[in-house]
């Protein structure tokens, strides 16, 4: 028995298989343009935590700027005393 089908039925075969393929190629196209999007993200990411890793490393001595001023204020004290010691010193001679 042979089955035969109708002209309309292989038409609509046709688009059918035709819709199909225009998916697949609009999905692959898809997944292509979010591979690249991924990749880009990660890129920037990693480039984002090399900046903080390297903020974070700058920054781990900032709470010593605290004691910075009045250490300067005693330095500048010492300073002071040196250079009268050398003023004295040298008058003498």
């Amino acid at each position: 028995m042979t089955v035969a089908l109708a002209d309309n039925e292989i038409t609509i075969w046709w688009v059918t298989l035709g819709l199909g393929l225009t998916v697949a190629i609009v999905v692959v196209i898809l997944l292509s343009l979010l591979t690249g999007l991924v990749r880009d993200i990660d890129r920037n990411v990693d480039d984002v935590w090399q900046t903080a890793t390297r903020v974070a490393r700058n920054t781990t001595t900032v709470w010593i700027l605290g004691q910075t001023a009045g250490l300067s204020a005693v330095l500048r004290d010492e300073v002071a005393q040196h250079a009268a010691l050398f003023e004295s010193v040298k008058r003498r001679r």
